[in-house]
């Protein structure tokens, strides 16, 4: 007996073994088969990075001179050419963006800001922005705000308002006549928080029950006739939907067929401090030339040099150029800048390495005031942003950016104006 009992326990510890190697191969696999995931997200990351700054960077060019070709003296026929231009050059912008959009949301790297904004204002700049599109196809947009809406909240406004404008120009994408309507009314709401739910309402093709299924994935169409005909990489509605997740709402549609469709979303803010129809303070751009500022320009493209002296020049500023950092640094020590626009990328020597010696040469010589520097970069993931602002700069600004942008900027980084 005491012998069966000894070989029982033999067998079960062999078995116990055997199953304890089994379980560390299937880790080992397991750890194995987990690097392997991380290294290709990163390699992903790291294309869809590199792609996107090798496309905004001419892009910055193509569209920085349309923006300064716009305002010389131009016949209605090379206006109306100049715009297809911008038109083509916003639509693959566009396209990228939705890109790196997602690679963000799948990285977990999208961060929500936290800033006071006035929902009636962000409403009216949405209107203003869509108008353009909703004119042209003869379609009426109507812009409705429940009057019990709370309108001063705080939140991620740009994000919002990228839902909204994805889903509104869908709407008024596949809307032939009648109306597309951006409906606003609180769902829920305390004395910290609001959630809002969001209404897009259109007179369209409207979507099938098996349509409907195909929405808010990735990559998807409802069939492949639309894309054709309407165009798009199917991106938008799957940004929207983990967006607005994000902003810790839902996301859903109410279609039949031929008879129009609702997409509605839900997002929840913060409470700002003067809830209500208070006012909203605005400050003027100190952009007419009256204070001048000498700015060094430090940039290798042709074309980027071009738009950014002339956009600066345009408002009486005084603009120097570097080819790259090593140039920008030497320049830096025997010229007196007021402001200095640092590109990444460079040849020689780039943007972060530029910034971190000039912030040493200010140490050693202890200067009081050290120099302000905006990054201007094609590189758009946060953590570039991160990076330009750890190597010491105060600002960043992506590539393409409208002149207005730029001197915006340069106003909030100099002046401390919002």
């Amino acid at each position: 007996m005491t012998s069966s009992s000894e070989g029982n326990k033999q067998e079960l510890q062999k078995e116990l073994e055997a199953l304890k190697k089994q379980n560390e191969q299937l880790e080992k696999k397991a750890r194995e088969a987990n690097a392997r995931a991380e290294a290709a997200n990163h390699l992903k990351a790291m294309f869809l990075t590199n792609i996107s700054h090798e496309i905004r960077t001419p892009m910055n060019g193509i569209l920085g001179m349309y923006n300064v070709l716009r305002q010389t003296n131009l016949s209605s026929e090379q206006r109306e050419f100049l715009d297809i231009i911008n038109i083509s050059g916003q639509n693959l912008l566009s396209i990228i963006d939705d890109i790196i959009d997602l690679s963000k949301i799948e990285s977990g790297q999208i961060q929500l800001e936290a800033i006071e904004f006035n929902l009636k204002k962000e409403m009216e700049r949405i209107i203003e922005l869509l108008s353009i599109k909703a004119r042209g196809k003869g379609i009426e947009l109507i812009s409705e705000v429940d009057p019990t809406t709370q309108i001063n909240l705080i939140g991620d406004a740009g994000r919002l308002k990228q839902i909204i404008t994805n889903l509104a120009n869908n709407a008024i994408k596949y809307t032939k006549e009648g109306s597309v309507k951006i409906k606003v009314e609180p769902v829920e709401q305390t004395d910290q928080s609001s959630k809002l739910k969001f209404s897009i309402i259109d007179t369209g093709i409207g979507i099938s029950e098996e349509g409907k299924q195909k929405l808010f994935k990735a990559f998807s169409q409802i069939d492949s006739s639309s894309t054709r005909k309407y165009g798009g990489t199917g991106l938008g509605l799957a940004i929207a939907k983990n967006l607005s997740k994000i902003m810790q709402g839902d996301i859903g549609v109410e279609s039949e067929l031929g008879k129009g469709s609702t997409f509605w979303f839900t997002a929840k803010f913060s409470m700002a401090p003067n809830a209500g129809l208070g006012s909203t303070a605005f400050h003027t751009d100190r952009s007419d030339g009256s204070d001048k500022l000498h700015i060094l320009l430090v940039e290798d493209n042709l074309l980027n040099q071009k738009f950014a002296t002339a956009s600066l020049r345009k408002v009486g500023h005084k603009v120097d150029i570097a080819e790259n950092g090593k140039a920008a640094v030497e320049k830096y020590q025997k010229n007196e800048y007021d402001l200095i626009l640092m590109d990444i990328q460079m040849p020689v020597m780039d943007g972060i390495e530029a910034t971190k010696k000039i912030r040493i040469i200010e140490k050693e010589k202890e200067v009081d005031k050290p120099i302000k520097i905006i990054a201007i970069t094609a590189y758009v993931m946060e953590r570039d942003r991160k990076m330009c602002l750890r190597a010491g700069m105060d600002e960043y600004l992506a590539k393409p950016f409208k002149p207005q942008e730029l001197i915006s900027l340069i106003n909030k980084v100099y002046y401390g104006q919002e």
